[in-house]
């Protein structure tokens, strides 16, 4: 019996930084905003709109937003009295978390970063009938160009 092709399904990339601007993290428009710009960033689809929902009491005061991708999501969660702030990218697709880690260091001001990128689904199965899976090259597990 032949050994099943796999590939792997994805990453999941995840920030917390500490010591932002308090300011930009209780701020609605720009949460909005980088949430519709981070897809394009790095080569992904928002599909629809940002949904933020904002929270006013004190140890919670701050902002929780969350766009859906085409190849799966994005959401920012802020606790701006606390200067704090969570990214989580979770794609279908490889990407170069960089990128990201870059963007949220520089749009709120975050002085010090965790990140944490995990690979996902390492042994994926791919079924070449399904048009999605031959965008992936099984030997190096890279997906290509659509």
């Amino acid at each position: 019996m032949a050994a099943k092709k796999t590939r792997i399904y994805g990453l999941h990339l995840m920030i917390d930084g500490y010591d932002a601007d308090k300011e930009k993290l209780a701020d609605v428009s720009l949460i909005y905003k980088t949430l519709l710009e981070m897809p394009a960033l790095i080569n992904m689809q928002h599909v629809g709109f940002p949904h933020i929902i904002q929270f006013k009491e004190a140890e919670i005061a701050g902002l929780s937003g969350f766009i859906f991708i085409v190849e799966s999501h994005i959401s920012i969660h802020t606790y701006s009295n606390k200067g704090f702030i969570s990214m989580d990218a979770y794609s279908c697709k490889t990407f170069d978390p960089d990128i990201l880690i870059k963007h949220i260091k520089e749009t709120f001001g975050v002085q010090t970063m965790e990140t944490n990128t995990v690979v996902r689904g390492k042994r994926f199965p791919i079924n070449f009938r399904d048009p999605a899976d031959k965008h992936f090259d099984s030997e190096t597990n890279k997906r290509g160009n659509r």
